[in-house]
């Protein structure tokens, strides 16, 4: 799904979280957002259906924020910490 979509989404209250996760260790991130009914959305790239990837853990929540997220869940193997972001 593409920013201006789950940011539309975002203000209906459809989101419960937003979790950044590691590609690999040199890809970089993800972002996924966790609906309500624990449905997994990941953003695309614009012009694709590939998965939008960020070189860095700031560029990602750099994207968060704009969409309207607080806090960033970040997630690398069983580690986990939340992030905020605004």
């Amino acid at each position: 799904m593409q920013e201006k979509e789950i940011k539309l989404l975002f203000k209906a209250g459809v989101f419960e979280s937003c979790q950044a996760i590691p590609i690999s260790m040199s890809r970089g991130w993800t972002l996924k957002f966790i609906t309500r009914d624990q449905e997994v959305v990941t953003l695309n790239l614009q012009r694709s259906k590939s998965e939008r990837e960020f070189k860095s853990l700031d560029g990602a929540s750099a994207v968060a924020r704009r969409i309207g997220f607080a806090w960033l869940n970040v997630q690398i193997g069983d580690l986990q910490w939340r992030e905020k972001v605004s």
